[in-house]
C-alpha cells in the first residue's frame, strides 16, 4: 500500500509543471506554498489532500507534509529494496543499498503509523534530522556515482529525488508552522544550530 501511494505522489511531483494551471487568484495554500522552495510541488501534492486544499495555515500543511514525505521515501526505499534481490553488477547493488539505508533512515523519523505522536517533537524531530543530513552531505547521486548508466539507476535517482525535494517543502513548512505568530522562524543562534534547520532551497 505504501509503495502504490508513493507511486501516485511520485507521478503528481513529476508532473506537477503540467497539472498546474493559471488561478484567477491565489488561495490561501497556493499563498503558503509559495513561501517554499517549490511551490508548484507543494501545491500539486498537498491540494490532492482533502483538509489541505481550503487552508494556508502552516501547521495543518506541514503534518500532512510530513505524512507525504514519509509516504514519498517508503515507495523509494521500497523500490531499492526490491531491486537488490535482482542486480548482478556489484556497483549498481551498492547504489541501491547506500541509498535504500539512507532513505529508510530518513522515513524512521517521518513515519508516525503507531499513532499519538506529539505533532510539536514530530517537528523538531524531522527538522534536527534534516539538518544532520544536509552536514552529512546524504546524496544518492554520490551512492551511486560508479554505477553504470541503468534504467534502474536513473529510476531510483528520480524517486529519491522527488522524495528530497518534498523534504525541502518540508521543513520550510515545519519552519512556517514553528514560528511566532505565523511569521517564519527566525534563524537559530549558534546554540541553538544543533537543535534546529533553516532549509536549503535547492536540491
Amino acid at each position: 500500500m505504501a509503495a502504490t501511494r508513493g507511486s501516485v505522489l511520485l507521478l503528481l511531483l513529476l508532473s506537477a509543471s503540467t497539472l498546474l494551471r493559471p488561478a484567477a487568484a491565489e488561495s490561501p495554500l497556493m499563498m503558503t506554498c509559495a513561501k517554499t522552495p517549490h511551490p508548484d510541488v507543494c501545491i500539486t501534492v498537498l491540494s490532492a489532500i482533502p483538509e489541505c486544499r481550503n487552508t494556508g495555515d502552516p501547521r495543518v500543511l506541514a503534518e500532512n507534509a510530513v505524512r507525504s514525505a514519509a509516504t514519498l521515501g517508503a515507495g523509494a526505499g521500497t523500490y531499492a529494496r526490491a531491486e537488490l534481490d535482482i542486480v548482478k553488477d556489484t556497483d549498481l547493488w551498492q547504489c541501491l543499498d547506500e541509498c535504500a539505508q539512507d532513505i529508510e533512515e530518513a522515513v524512521s523519523h517521518l513515519d508516525d503509523t503507531e499513532g499519538g505522536v506529539d505533532i510539536d517533537a514530530k517537528f523538531k524531530d524531522v527538522r534536527l534530522f534534516m539538518d544532520i543530513a544536509e552536514r552529512d552531505t546524504w546524496s544518492c547521486e554520490e551512492s551511486c556515482r560508479d554505477a553504470p548508466p541503468s534504467t534502474v539507476k536513473a529510476t531510483l535517482l528520480d524517486k529519491n529525488e522527488a522524495f528530497e525535494k518534498f523534504m525541502r517543502i518540508t521543513g520550510a513548512l515545519i519552519e512556517m508552522a514553528t514560528g511566532s505568530a505565523g511569521e517564519p522562524a527566525a534563524a537559530p543562534s549558534a546554540d541553538e544550530h544543533s537543535d534546529e534547520l533553516i532549509p536549503d532551497v535547492q536540491l
